[in-house]
Parts: C-alpha cells; structure tokens; sequence
C-alpha cells in the first residue's frame, strides 16, 4: 500500500485496480484513510480498461492473474518479484509461472528486490530484456516524520524494562516459517534472567500457539496493528527477534532480508536480532548495526542476555542500525528508483504517467 499511495502521488495518470476477494471491506476502510486517492482505486473484475497503455504488477501470483486481461488487450507490462506470492527457489510450480511470464512478448522489464532473486532471474531472463535490482521495499513515511526519529528511552536509558518484539503474519502452523517457536522457547528460557524482560508479540498470533503459560503478564500479544499504531508500539521496543527460515512455508520460499516488519523496527531505532540465512544482508554490520542469529532459541538466549548485561549497547545498536535504514529505504531511493523505470518504460510504449 506504501508503494502504490507513494506512486500515485507521483503518477496523475496512474490507477490501481485490485483482486483481492474482500475488496468492498477493504476498500471502505481505504477510503476512510486515504480519501485522496480512493477513486483512482477499482476492483479488477479480469478485463483492463480501454484507457490502459501500461501495467505494472507486484508478486508472480498476481502477474499469472492479470496476464490474460493483459494480453487480450495486448498492453506491456513490468513485473515486481518481491519474494513469497507465489514465487520460490527451484519449485517446479513457481518455476512454471515464472516461465509463463519471463516468456509473454509484452514484458518489458522485471524489478528484484533481493540479490538471490537477482541471480535466478539473471539466469533465466530472456535475452531482449534485463531485470533491475531495487534493493528493499517501499516503507510508510510516516516511519520517516519527525515523531518517528525523535529521540527516545531503552532500557536503562529511561525506561525500566527490556522490551523484545517479534512482528509478522502467521501463514502456517505455529508461524514455524517465521521462527515463532525458537522466540517463545528463548522467552521461557529467560524467565529466570531478569524480571524486567517483557516480551511483545504483534501479528495475528495468539496464546493458543505456543505454550507462554509460565511468562504470565510479561508477555503481550497486539494482535494486528495500523501503521501508525504499529510505529508508537515499536519506538518502545528494545529489540526485535526475527528467527525466520526459507522453504518451510511452502519449497522454494524465503523472506526478504531484513523482513519488512524489522525494517520498520529498525526505522524507530529497535535493535534487531535476526536470522540471514540466503546471504541476503544489504550492509548492516553484525555486533554494530544488527545482531545476526542462527535460526536457534540459545542463540537468542545469548544475543540477549549479552544486552542484559551490557544494557548500553541496545540503544547504539539500534541507533546505528536506524541510520543506515534511513538511507536503505529512504523514499527517494525506494520510491524514487520505482518511479524512474515505470515512466521510462511507459514513455516508450506511448503512454504518459
């Protein structure tokens, strides 16, 4: 949604229209909060209209659904492979999908966001076109006003009490893609380390998942948050664990790194404690502007009893990781980059945004 708004407030001439089964729920709730662009939205009932002179389409799964509409009126296209959304490494199912796209004549360009991406697609390309490699995602600008970079507690700097995240959607089982077991595992096995420690879980988890019985009241479950909600929930948070794992949700699949929930920790300056399992890491230093993990509840267990300990490295490290997220995914960077190629190519098929 941060990307679409962010591109609509740069393209008059651009409009959204949505698959999504729930549209007329979500569409009002939308409307209500963005008033401003909520009649350049429409439900994508599978033809485009006459109007259409390009199609730009984020995810594999949504370029397979719109590409019949897309050829039947024989309109170019660019395609974003964020990962998940159909798409995964060596899957004969993904595979298949991404053939079927990479090989439509009216393709004119593919964006990647993660460097194992870049490289699987390189090796697959056709030869007439070339992919481009944005590195990250489009974050809210609200993680960019001045009330999300303003200076604020940790713990032992102003606060009493350490504070760990753990953000994301649960997709499967016990969210075991996303390491929520090895995070509720470290929590009880630091019950004992200090009373101070709470633990925050924000996503569609409940109790009911994992056993959090013997943490009583220092564990939080949210639930799901708005932005802005999510971002005054995050600037108290110490830490962030996120000891996700590829291809367990489904072959092939994987996270972006950091995930999008830790970019947007880190952007209100949470240290993040996490997993990089592909390589994937875009420049954060491990013990200065990120603690690296493997996916292991003893690993948490020392990343954070080594911030108990040293209780001033929490705030350097998660104000350090906080700059270079701030030039990581700064818009004119993320959005601008988007931006740039979808009116170039646009340009060159006649069309203007």
């Amino acid at each position: 949604m941060a990307e679409y708004n962010a591109l609509m407030g740069l393209c008059p001439g651009l409009r959204v229209l949505s698959a999504y089964p729930e549209f007329e729920r979500c569409y009002a709730e939308y409307q209500a909060r963005y008033p401003q662009y909520s009649e350049r939205i429409a439900r994508f009932d599978g033809t485009l209209p006459d109007f259409c002179g390009f199609v730009y389409v984020n995810f594999l799964n949504n370029a397979i659904q719109f590409l019949p509409a897309i050829e039947a009126r024989q309109v170019p296209f660019l395609v974003t492979l964020y990962p998940g959304g159909g798409f995964g490494l060596d899957e004969e199912t993904s595979d298949s999908k991404l053939r079927r796209v990479l090989d439509s004549p009216l393709l004119r360009g593919v964006i990647t966001t993660q460097p194992v991406t870049q490289s699987y697609i390189e090796a697959r390309l056709p030869a007439r076109l070339r992919s481009t490699l944005i590195r990250g995602v489009v974050v809210n600008p609200l993680y960019f006003a001045t009330q999300s970079l303003a200076p604020r507690a940790y713990f032992g700097h102003g606060k009493d009490t350490f504070d760990v995240c753990f953000v994301a959607e649960k997709y499967m089982p016990l969210g075991a893609n996303k390491g929520y077991p090895e995070f509720i595992a470290a929590a009880n096995a630091l019950y004992s380390a200090s009373p101070r420690l709470r633990w925050h879980v924000i996503g569609n988890f409940s109790a009911s998942d994992c056993d959090v019985a013997a943490l009583g009241t220092r564990i939080r479950f949210w639930g799901r948050l708005a932005t802005a909600e999510l971002r005054d929930a995050l600037r108290g948070m110490d830490a962030i664990v996120s000891p996700n794992q590829p291809f367990k949700l489904h072959a092939g699949n994987f996270d972006g790194f950091p995930t999008g929930c830790c970019v947007e920790a880190s952007l209100c300056g949470v240290a993040m404690i996490v997993t990089d399992p592909l390589g994937q890491n875009p420049g954060y230093v491990d013990e200065s502007d990120i603690l690296l993990i493997p996916p292991d509840p003893k690993a948490i267990v020392a990343r954070i009893s080594d911030l108990l300990s040293h209780p001033c490295r929490i705030g350097a490290i998660g104000q350090r990781g906080q700059r270079l997220s701030q030039r990581l995914y700064a818009p004119e960077l993320q959005v601008g980059q988007r931006h740039t190629l979808l009116k170039t190519l646009a340009a060159r098929e006649g069309c203007r945004i």
